[in-house]
């Protein structure tokens, strides 16, 4: 297995994700694609970062703006089996990921692990459980809620930490806290030191709050930074090397101090922030400084709802 897992290795890393692995200073930092010079043709793809452990790309649904960026999942093929941590966005794309999974090992999908509740993530679960019908789906309590009536419903929750090992690789289950939703969870892969964060990371673009928990986004990302990491894989974003990972996981984390910090400080200043409207539009956001993190993609057309959400939190209407 550990021979075919190189072979497998190379070979990923003949696909167009492996090409650009080879990350330099002139790209820029953006998560958007066509900032590499990509379009959706280009999609999906994907690289070995070590042995057996694949990382995997398709595209997200445009934003409002035309914008378009990445949606990652993480595979992990072991002698028993393979492991998937987030799936896809829509019927098409967990196809696509069915066959990749396929190219990559004869072995069957054992456990989907719902890192993230969101239709980009498990949009094409359908599809994976139609391929392997005896995959187990985990998720946490809450994303188990979410999906309670979608196609595929989670049967094995994590509340805090589960462990699973498979053909003698270790898979820590980590319920770190919220952040971009009510019920994130994180893998970690102690022997390797690869850590899966899914949304609770997204890289190189403003970290979208429809459905955040700000301060607590905060908190959960300190959490994640305590652990004996090399990898650090995201939900959106491109994947490059180790250090420019570790780098931008800690530029997350600060522009997500700044959101909260801006958002306290014009709710100190009593500027209203209805959020109304088709897009909604908070009038506070109007006033808001993003300072160093103004060219960050994606944040002006996200900035209502990021500071509505603080509000919400400030004024103890967030969903429990």
């Amino acid at each position: 297995m550990k021979l075919l897992g190189l072979i497998a290795a190379v070979a990923a890393c003949l696909s167009p994700l492996g090409a650009s692995a080879a990350h330099s200073a002139e790209v820029p930092k953006s998560g958007l694609i066509a900032a590499r010079g990509l379009t959706e043709k280009d999609f999906p793809r994907w690289r070995a970062i070590l042995p057996d452990i694949y990382v995997y790309e398709d595209t997200h649904a445009p934003d409002p703006d035309g914008s378009v960026i990445g949606t990652v999942s993480l595979i992990v093929v072991t002698k028993d089996g393979v492991v998937l941590m987030d799936g896809q966005g829509d019927a098409m794309d967990g196809q696509r990921l069915v066959d990749t999974i396929r190219k990559l090992s004869p072995l069957p999908l054992k456990y989907v692990v719902v890192a993230s509740d969101h239709i980009d993530h498990v949009g094409g679960n359908t599809e994976i459980k139609a391929a392997w019908p005896g995959a187990v789906f985990i998720s946490s309590p809450a994303s188990q809620k979410v999906l309670a009536k979608a196609p595929v419903v989670p049967t094995e929750t994590v509340s805090d930490k589960r462990v699973i090992t498979l053909g003698g690789t270790e898979f820590q289950i980590l319920n770190l806290g919220r952040a971009h939703t009510g019920g994130d969870l994180a893998v970690y892969l102690p022997q390797t030191k690869v850590l899966f964060l899914g949304e609770i990371y997204a890289r190189d673009i403003f970290p979208s709050q429809r459905s955040s928990y700000p301060s607590e986004w905060v908190a959960t990302l300190k959490k994640a930074k305590t652990l004996d990491v090399s990898w650090y894989i995201p939900g959106h974003g491109f994947v490059d090397t180790m250090a420019e990972m570790r780098a931008d996981l800690d530029a997350s984390l600060k522009i997500q101090e700044y959101i909260v910090a801006e958002g306290k400080r014009l709710h100190a200043l009593g500027l209203p922030c209805t959020n109304e409207g088709k897009p909604p539009v908070c009038e506070a956001a109007k006033q808001v400084n993003w300072g160093p993190f103004a060219a960050v993609p994606q944040t002006r057309g996200k900035q209502d709802i990021a500071i509505n959400r603080v509000y919400m939190e400030l004024d103890g209407k967030l969903p429990k």
